[in-house]
């Protein structure tokens, strides 16, 4: 009866330990499973980049239903769009599955052996003997305490995942850095095309003018000559206008990731503001010249009045020009306490110095507790133990190598010291040269509005005095030529104040 208790015992065991390890099987299947989806969906969520369609000649759409995207849009598009940003996150999801593998260490660990034994034994003066036996043990161990090694390492999880956080905010004001320059470009490029066709229809009436002068017997040959040649440069200069505004509009894409068939138009911000913002009307006249119209006033001899054609100061006309309200200190200040990459530095500091707390910890103990169950039968007996208790000890220790170790992580502790301080000092220097350039052109812009209306005023009365034969065709050129370029020089001050200002806010991790 006893015997018959103990294989019943012994049997319900077994049927225990089995369907122990199908309960882990089948887990382990269905964690299979759930990841082989998990990589579908994720493959199915992060498709291949599908680029648009190149556009010949002029969009399907009508202008006049363009979407109009302000420089927040674009912005805001190319955060939701950039992959470059969502390779940095993976980086901060992988950083933080490392806090969990770390933890682990702490977690039970299982262990589960079956084995077979057969012994023989021969020989002239022994009895032949053999012995079969059949067995097997289970098992489940724990770290109790390894005096601080596991959470030195925890720790260095945590601030490597803290340093991945902050390189993808840096990687984030990269990218509105880049947008906000481009968006910068159109712009630029869109108000110098208001002066290039302002240009043309100048160069169009002084032709007229001269040529109808000329036929009157008051203006010579090569004033006429002179005239249609600087009229075809105007022509010229458009047509390169228009080419700048092609690529610029296509570099702002690019940097936005900018993934749609449809195109679309930009808004004037509130530092690039001028007047002529027909942006919807030049980007569907890219591709072609529009016949300037003859819009001409004569004196009472007949002479042709040029300047009454011309669209006065339409590039400073209700500009309005806002400087950045903060002081060259309070900047550097910001940016010591805003900048992403100092942060950076400073957890890649903290996590050497964890690195450095667990190399120490080696020499430290670990007390672990363990309980073991386990039954070996043979032929003519059986046992069955279950053992649990607790040990301290030290591991496998080679003193010589930790030393060198020591030595090693101290030095990497050290450059990442050396790389804070290095960064502070960068960015200090860094944020005074981006302010006092941003200064410098903050005050030539309204020196440049002012230069814009003394040099059309010239031009007016070198007109004037050209209509009436009291000047030559090359003082009223040069006069002609100051007046563009002072608008082009302005144009290009206001887009280079607007790039230096977001500089500086980058380099103070301002988005």
């Amino acid at each position: 009866m006893g015997r018959i208790k103990k294989i019943l015992t012994l049997l319900l065991l077994s049927f225990f330990f089995f369907n122990f390890c199908y309960a882990i099987e089948e887990v382990k299947a269905k964690k299979a499973i759930k990841t082989k989806k998990t990589i579908k969906e994720k493959k199915e969520r992060i498709k291949e980049l599908e680029l648009p369609k190149v556009q010949e000649g002029k969009p399907k759409i009508p202008f006049s239903k363009l979407s109009t995207m302000t420089l927040v849009d674009c912005v805001e598009y190319a955060i939701s769009h950039d992959p470059n940003l969502s390779v940095s996150y993976e980086r901060i999801k992988a950083a933080k599955a490392s806090i969990g593998e770390s933890r682990s260490n702490y977690a039970p660990r299982l262990t589960a052996r079956v084995n077979y034994n057969h012994n023989s034994n021969q020989g002239s003066r022994i009895v032949n003997s053999h012995d079969n036996s059949l067995g097997f043990n289970v098992g489940i161990s724990e770290l109790i305490w390894d005096f601080g090694r596991t959470k030195a390492r925890i720790d260095m999880a945590k601030f490597d995942t803290e340093s991945a956080q902050y390189d993808y905010d840096w990687e984030v004001l990269s990218v509105i850095y880049d947008v906000k320059i481009n968006y910068y470009k159109v712009l630029s490029a869109l108000a110098k095309l208001d002066i290039y066709e302002q240009n043309v229809r100048i160069q169009t009436l002084n032709f007229d003018r001269t040529k109808a002068m000329f036929d009157e017997g008051l203006k010579s040959k090569i004033d006429v000559v002179n005239a249609q040649v600087n009229l075809a440069d105007a022509k010229i200069q458009l047509v390169e206008g228009r080419n700048t505004l092609q690529t610029s509009i296509i570099a702002l894409k690019n940097s936005m990731f900018y993934q749609e068939d449809d195109p679309f138009i930009v808004e004037n911000t509130e530092n690039f503001a001028f007047l002529k913002a027909d942006y919807r009307k030049k980007i569907e006249n890219m591709m072609t010249i529009k016949p300037i119209s003859n819009i001409v006033k004569k004196t009472d001899n007949g002479l042709i009045m040029l300047t009454s054609g011309i669209e006065h100061n339409d590039i400073i006309q209700n500009f309005e020009f806002k400087p950045l309200a903060i002081s060259k200190q309070e900047a550097v200040n910001q940016a010591l306490e805003l900048r992403p990459d100092l942060k950076s530095n400073r957890m890649l500091a903290e996590v050497q110095t964890q690195s450095l707390k667990a190399i120490k910890k080696q020499y430290a103990p670990e007390i672990n507790s363990d309980i073991t169950w386990g039954y070996t039968k043979n032929e003519s007996t059986y046992s069955s133990p279950l053992q649990f208790g607790a040990s301290i000890g030290l591991g496998s220790l080679n003193p010589v190598s930790i030393h060198y170790q020591v030595q090693q992580a101290q030095s990497y502790l050290d450059i990442a010291l050396y790389n804070i301080n290095i960064a502070k000092a960068d960015i200090f220097y860094e944020v005074q040269n981006n302010y006092v350039n941003m200064r410098t052109l903050e005050k030539k812009i309204p020196l440049l509005s002012e230069k814009i209306k003394a040099t059309l005023e010239n031009f007016e009365l070198a007109d004037g005095r050209y209509s009436v034969g009291l000047n030559n065709y090359v003082e009223l050129q040069d006069a002609l030529t100051n007046y563009n370029t002072a608008q082009l020089n302005f144009v290009e001050a206001v887009f280079n104040y607007n790039s230096a200002r977001e500089t500086l806010l980058k380099s103070m991790g301002v988005r």
